[in-house]
């Protein structure tokens, strides 16, 4: 049979189509020319992202069409899992769209051609401000959002818009401003309904579910979190899932029902592992480890810790790192390998110390963008009223003229030596402000080293009792040890706020009620009652008060609820004058049950800390055991 020159052309160029596919993926760095980007490492992609990938670079080469081709790429930014692939073809995509509007003002006569061409940039921009914002560096993703929030306000976006709005609340939300994030939240959920926007309503829905879980609104959490999920399954979002899962899951833990929450995280974990998501994945095993040692279950949780910490340190999430270390810690002390918890505990505290210095630095940063701002715009006005001084002389005749320059000149004078005045007070206030800043920090230092001790105290007591056999002597180790984290609490607090005077009264008290309950693990359902007015108070004053709440709310858990399976402790604290308050504290368990007897030392605690405050203290005749702390404050600053 012979070959024609025509027979032997089909034949290569049916070799050349039949390897092709095998050349693209069996190569580990792929070529930039077909790929757009360089050293793309695709024998690292799940099956799912490299279907992504062909499917949209396939796309992408069959059409001529500027809007068409973004469109394609812009399918691999939202659909793969893979961040290291999304990252780098938004960071291409990026870079096309700011060199193709270069030169193209915003402006109300947009064409649609450069509308969707803006669209799509704004989207890239709220991109980068995601990862920049999960790096931690909060000051520039702040303004990423809101380069990218203006261009879709100024083109109208009625897709992105709202999920920049959930992506700034989310933002707030990190760095606990939850007023400021329940307003972005709500403002980006009202514009996804309004336009069918479901993968953002189910996003919005996430992260207020999210902010009432941390308000600890159980309830109210997991009716957002369901409503969340419903919306997800709908739209088929499965990244968006395993989140919802996650958080529906801690929710459950919540609620101390185990089952439910290892069932969410199970199926958390699985949508990560199927999709190579190794950071979430981490999250999750952590989430199932602190599960299994609430079930003194330490076999299953120390796999779930050990394999989490490996994720995390291979994927550098120092958070999830913090996490799985106190998970350890937590699973040594219970299988009682003294050696190896003291060792995670050192660890664990090394960690958290970095992060916290981290945050200390950030809010550091983010007051002095606000100052620099503050000054720009200073500037600008003043600019601003120099063009209109020149602006008015132009228009005056020769004497209106003179007299001005002469004005001027007297001005000029006066403005001189005012301004040698001001100059030598902005550089007074100046060094005072960085005297006052330096300060700052080294209060929150110093609040922040002193709760540190105070935990490393507490580690001390914890192992020594560990080799102590007699029940009562182990019970005042205990006490103990509550009564030093009680203290730790209220310096934590005090480096966590802006003011290093004040603390607010409602959020600390709470908290500590909250956590005491926890740490004593009664096995019981017991919720707390709380009506607390919402002022501020000097550590002076909430130490001894603290420790006055520390003393009766273990009392109660220690006697009141021995023949009941469910309780509540309450906490009052109104203002009754000027500088008066009152509060009610105590539980509706099975009586009055005298504190340690009558002369025992929690009892002279309560009288030594009633003492400091200039306050008394009586047990009131109601169901229950209730007592009145009545304390004068003078002077909180």
């Amino acid at each position: 049979m012979r070959f024609t020159p025509q027979y032997i052309t089909f034949f290569i160029i049916s070799i050349f189509f039949w390897l092709m596919p095998i050349s693209v993926f069996g190569q580990k760095y792929a070529n930039k020319d077909y790929y757009l980007i360089d050293s793309l490492e695709l024998d690292k992609l799940s099956d799912a992202d490299k279907l992504i990938l062909n499917k949209a670079l396939t796309n992408y080469y069959k059409t001529d069409l500027d809007s068409l081709k973004l469109k394609h790429i812009n399918s691999i930014i939202e659909l793969s899992w893979d961040e290291k692939l999304w990252t780098r073809y938004n960071s291409w995509m990026n870079q096309y769209l700011t060199n193709k509007l270069k030169g193209v003002g915003l402006s109300k006569k947009l064409t649609p051609e450069n509308k969707l061409l803006f669209s799509y940039l704004a989207a890239t921009i709220n991109n980068k401000a995601i990862i920049t914002h999960e790096k931690g560096n909060y000051v520039q993703a702040l303004k990423y959002y809101h380069e990218c929030i203006a261009i879709q306000e100024q083109i109208k976006d009625s897709v992105l818009l709202p999920e920049a709005y959930n992506n700034l609340g989310s933002l707030y939300h990190d760095i606990r401003n939850y007023k400021k994030a329940e307003h972005f939240y709500s403002k980006s959920l009202l514009l996804c309904k309004k336009y069918n926007n479901y993968r953002c309503v189910a996003m919005a829905l996430t992260n207020l579910g999210q902010i009432f879980s941390d308000r600890k609104e159980l309830d109210s959490a997991l009716n957002y979190l369901e409503r969340s999920l419903r919306v997800r399954e709908f739209s088929e979002e499965t990244y968006g899932i395993g989140i919802t899962y996650d958080l529906i899951g801690e929710v459950y833990f919540r609620k101390n029902d185990y089952a439910k929450a290892i069932d969410y995280y199970t199926k958390s974990l699985e949508l990560e592992r199927k999709h190579n998501d190794y950071k979430g994945a981490a999250i999750s095993l952590i989430y199932l480890g602190n599960v299994y040692v609430q079930q003194k279950k330490y076999k299953e949780a120390k796999i779930k810790g050990l394999e989490a910490l490996e994720l995390a340190q291979k994927e550098k999430a120092l958070e999830s790192q913090v996490k799985a270390t106190k998970l350890l810690r937590d699973v040594y002390l219970g299988v009682e390998n003294w050696k190896e918890a003291f060792a995670m505990e050192q660890h664990y505290s090394k960690l958290k110390d970095s992060i916290q210095n981290d945050r200390i630095e950030e809010s550091i940063l983010i007051k002095q963008a606000s100052f620099d701002l503050e000054q720009k715009q200073k500037e600008i006005a003043l600019l601003s009223a120099k063009n209109d001084l020149q602006k008015l002389t132009l228009r005056n005749n020769k004497i209106v003229l003179c007299i001005a320059i002469i004005g001027i000149f007297l001005i000029s004078l006066i403005a001189f030596f005012t301004r040698r005045v001001l100059n030598k007070n902005k550089q007074a206030s100046r060094l005072l402000s960085q005297q006052n800043e330096e300060k700052q920090v080294m209060m929150k230092e110093i609040h922040h080293r002193v709760k540190n001790n105070l935990q490393v105290v507490n580690s001390l007591l914890r192992l020594q009792s560990y080799e102590v056999e007699d029940t009562r002597v182990v019970e005042m180790f205990k006490n103990t040890q509550r009564r030093v984290l009680s203290m730790a609490k209220l310096h934590e607090n005090m480096y966590s706020t802006e003011n290093l005077k004040l603390i607010n009264v409602r959020k600390h008290l709470t908290e500590l009620v909250s956590d005491i309950i926890t740490s004593y693990g009664l096995g019981k359902d017991i919720n707390s009652k709380m009506n607390i007015i919402d002022e501020e108070f000097s550590i002076k004053t909430l130490l001894p008060l603290s420790l006055i709440v520390n003393e009766i709310i273990t009392n109660s858990l220690k006697y009141a609820f021995t023949h009941k399976d469910a309780g509540s402790v309450i906490l009052e604290l109104k203002k009754v004058g000027h500088q008066d308050f009152e509060m009610i504290i105590g539980d509706n368990g099975i009586g009055f049950h005298p504190l340690d007897e009558s002369s025992g030392l929690g009892t002279k605690l309560i009288n030594i800390f009633t003492r400091q405050l200039g306050g008394s203290i009586k047990i009131l005749n109601k169901k229950g055991a209730f007592y009145l702390l009545k304390f004068k404050i003078d002077d909180e600053l």
